[in-house]
């Protein structure tokens, strides 16, 4: 299991909530990294300014299925480069919320904790003004 930096140091200072476990933790973790990094857009930092998303809004304007895939490609791509903890991530597009502007995405993979596989998977959505929302 691989928490964030901040997170392992609080984490050794016993700061761990009651009754989580190990797996709760990463997956919080998981979902915090997410929501922050497809919420940023590239160039914003000045450290790595290629972590983030690209501009995607003239995709999300055409709404077809060609650009539907660009932006599931672009998602999983994104997510391998800068999410190490999740293996074979995967974004698949969910059609049904389309008429409200709102895109709807599955992103799966599988993490390893005290040595073993275990498979996650994320709801992500896509508003019209671009803000992503990741959620288990």
């Amino acid at each position: 299991m691989r928490l964030r930096l901040l997170e392992r140091i609080r984490s050794a200072y016993g700061s761990r909530k009651k009754g989580r476990s190990k797996s709760d933790d990463l997956l919080e973790s998981l979902e915090r990294h997410l929501r922050l990094m497809l919420n940023t857009r590239q160039g914003s930092s000045k450290s790595a300014p290629e972590y983030g998303m690209p501009d995607f809004v003239s995709l999300m304007g055409r709404g077809d299925l060609d650009a539907i895939r660009e932006l599931s490609r672009v998602l999983t791509d994104v997510v391998q480069e800068y999410e190490p903890r999740i293996a074979d991530a995967t974004v698949t597009y969910n059609p049904g919320r389309e008429e409200t502007g709102v895109l709807e995405f599955s992103l799966s993979g599988s993490i390893e904790i005290d040595n073993q596989r275990q498979n996650i998977f994320f709801q992500t959505s896509i508003n019209p003004d671009g803000a992503v929302n990741v959620r288990k």
